[in-house]
């Protein structure tokens, strides 16, 4: 039970509901459920499929800036990782990009994640705040993004899936 109590903290003080796409209402009551989920989506994942949810990295690394039309301060330099969640038939793909002056700490908590889901990173961080959530829907693909702040760094959080997610 401790191991929930601390996602309390950090980014999840507050767990405002995302800003969403009208067209979620249309998707079937499991799946609208998954992509709405505010806390950690490695664990609503493990919910949903009631199997363990593998991380896979695909990339990771700095790359040169990108700054996309999320707030970002002036940098450059990005640090990406993109890690496909894999639960029984279900396959999520994620991308994170942390853009902004990151302090020892935190540089030292999201480079060194390896397969530790990064939602237990930032519920650890003392001064984390979620600025925006949004859930959106194309044809099939039900996309999810979230961009938290920690002191002067941005975070952002994109995962997406198909509807028939198992």
């Amino acid at each position: 039970m401790n191991e929930y109590r601390r996602f309390a903290l950090g980014c999840f003080r507050a767990t405002a509901r995302p800003a969403g796409d009208p067209m979620l209402f249309r998707l079937p009551a499991a799946q609208r459920r998954l992509a709405t989920t505010t806390g950690s989506f490695t664990r609503a994942l493990h919910r949903h499929t009631g199997h363990p949810v593998v991380v896979r990295r695909l990339d990771e690394g700095w790359r040169g800036h990108v700054a996309g039309r999320w707030p970002t301060p002036r940098v450059t330099r990005v640090w990406a990782r993109r890690v496909r969640l894999e639960s029984a038939d279900a396959r999520v793909e994620a991308l994170t990009e942390v853009v902004g002056p990151l302090s020892p700490r935190l540089r030292r908590a999201i480079t060194g994640l390896a397969d530790t889901p990064l939602m237990e990173v930032l519920a650890r961080q003392p001064r984390c705040r979620r600025l925006s959530f949004r859930v959106s829907r194309a044809g099939r693909r039900v996309s999810r993004e979230t961009v938290y702040r920690i002191h002067l760094a941005r975070v952002r959080v994109t995962e997406w899936f198909d509807i028939d997610l198992r």
